[in-house]
């Protein structure tokens, strides 16, 4: 316990990225109350701004809460009309969304708004229809008040990728600044040097991964539930994000869609922990490991997913390889790699894969963490 504890103090000790932490929930909240001063609905005439066009939309929603039928949608038409752009007086362009939750919501899915972002007529039909308004209807979505959820769910993946930045900055250390000190040499020459201190300071950087995650996870819930509340928790996850109609058959509830975000983001801080300290125990020179580390961060998963994935899909549908067996099979595993690194995981990728392809993800990404700690051990035993 006094090795745990004097490794975290170690890490705990730099007051300058410590404080990095603060900035980030204080980011959150800076970004959370921007968007809430925005807000504004219109409500049988009413025009509502800030946390009363929440409340009234919450209000509002409950009326129509249920199964989402073609019925509904034309009740919530009838009443509010279709929902496009306001000018204000003196704008040459769209500043203010017209409507309210309920008829912006049927506005951007039940016609082709999202592709014209000109103000509909009427319920479209054809590829734009088949697309997305028949798939709602065809699963019969569990329609709530979901948009506090949807904004919770993007304002948690941009935190979490800002986060994983200032974990490699605070983890970093745990290996390569007992190189730059050189006191590497006298550590290892103890028992506990070369066995339990290198666990402990894994085992902290963990720790610290997991605990500044549930931090911030918890404090931008706090926020959410205080300011939209804790209704739509019941309604189809479906609504804010397609990929579930597409996957999980839209039978998806925004409670079951967080549960696996959680899991989700969490793999991703660990991930990114286990290899960052596979960094720091690798290269010597604490400057060089950072920015190798914060090079392959984000920008190697990107390029493989949108570069490489793009181009050889592209090639394999032109030439018809992609309708072999070694084809396919190739996409799939790319896709897997693309989905188990921290970057997608950190958007919750998971929730947009087949679902055979969940365990495999899991048992990469168990092996890959495994193999990042155990080489970070070895390597920085070879100092001895």
């Amino acid at each position: 316990m006094r090795l745990w504890k004097m490794e975290l103090y170690k890490v705990l000790r730099r007051p300058v990225l410590s404080f990095g932490l603060f900035l980030i929930m204080a980011l959150q909240c800076f970004i959370f109350w921007i968007d809430v001063s925005g807000k504004q609905t219109e409500i049988d005439g009413n025009i509502y701004k800030g946390i009363s066009a929440i409340e009234a939309d919450r209000e509002l929603t409950e009326e129509y809460k249920g199964p989402f039928t073609l019925n509904k949608a034309e009740q919530i038409v009838e009443r509010f009309g279709f929902s496009g752009y306001g000018m204000e007086f003196g704008q040459k362009g769209p500043r203010v969304r017209e409507g309210n939750f309920c008829s912006r919501w049927v506005t951007d899915n039940m016609t082709d708004f999202s592709y014209t972002e000109t103000k509909p007529s009427a319920f479209k039909e054809g590829e734009v229809w088949k697309e997305r308004g028949q798939q709602y209807l065809d699963k019969r979505i569990e329609f709530g008040y979901t948009e506090g959820w949807e904004y919770f769910h993007s304002l948690w993946s941009w935190s979490v990728l800002i986060l994983n930045v200032w974990l490699v900055l605070m983890v970093m250390p745990v290996f390569s600044e007992e190189y730059s000190r050189k006191t590497v040499n006298v550590l290892l020459t103890t028992v506990h040097g070369t066995c339990r201190d290198i666990w402990a300071k894994m085992g902290t950087a963990l720790l610290l991964g997991i605990a500044a995650f549930l931090v911030t996870t918890l404090w931008l819930l706090a926020l959410t539930a205080t300011v939209y509340g804790m209704g739509g928790i019941d309604a189809s996850a479906g609504m804010f994000d397609y990929r579930v109609l597409a996957v999980e058959n839209g039978s998806m509830t925004v409670g079951e869609h967080l549960w696996q975000t959680f899991g989700a983001k969490l793999a991703a801080v660990c991930l990114n922990v286990c290899i960052t300290l596979f960094f720091s125990a690798t290269y010597k020179n604490i400057v060089s490991a950072v920015v190798l580390r914060l090079v392959s961060l984000y920008s190697l998963a990107w390029v493989l997913n949108e570069v490489v994935y793009s181009l050889l899909f592209e090639w394999m549908y032109d030439s018809g390889v992609i309708y072999r067996f070694w084809g396919w099979i190739t996409l799939d595993i790319l896709g897997i790699i693309c989905s188990s690194t921290t970057y997608y995981l950190s958007w919750s990728a998971v929730i947009g894969v087949p679902q055979n392809w969940k365990m495999i993800i899991w048992i990469l990404l168990f092996v890959i963490m495994s193999a990042a700690v155990w080489r970070a051990a070895v390597n920085y035993r070879k100092e001895k």
